[in-house]
């Protein structure tokens, strides 16, 4: 049972989450912002890049996977559908959903394998 690890399994993510935010340093990869007081634990480390296919290919490129977990925003899922909404009624929205893209975040990533994604960021 992995729950009495929980405290130890969140801070193993949140300690490789520190590191992509204090040592990814590229203007072209926009990293999320965390509020003071917020204490997320980093199920997923999701970054917004302008040239999402590029990013991916170098990603690809350098062996690390990643994932767009969320490419449609939710006002234009099937689930909203009967609400009307309609492309340009949230145009943010619209343009994070083309941004988005989750990078390696997982319990037993090794510090050289946050240090190669980190450096094949830094890179881009």
């Amino acid at each position: 049972m992995k729950l009495k690890y929980l405290d130890e399994l969140n801070k193993e993510r949140i300690d490789i989450a520190k590191r992509y935010l204090n040592e990814v340093d590229n203007p072209k990869i926009i990293l999320p912002k965390i509020l003071d007081k917020a204490m997320p634990i980093w199920h997923l480390f999701v970054v917004r890049v302008k040239d999402r296919a590029g990013f991916i290919n170098d990603l690809n490129e350098c062996n690390i996977g990643s994932v767009i977990h969320y490419p449609i925003p939710p006002h234009l899922s099937q689930a909203y559908e009967y609400l009307g909404y309609k492309e340009g009624d949230y145009p943010i929205t619209e343009s994070y959903a083309n941004e988005v893209v989750s990078l390696p975040i997982y319990n037993g990533m090794t510090r050289e394998e946050v240090d190669y994604a980190i450096k094949c960021l830094n890179k881009y």
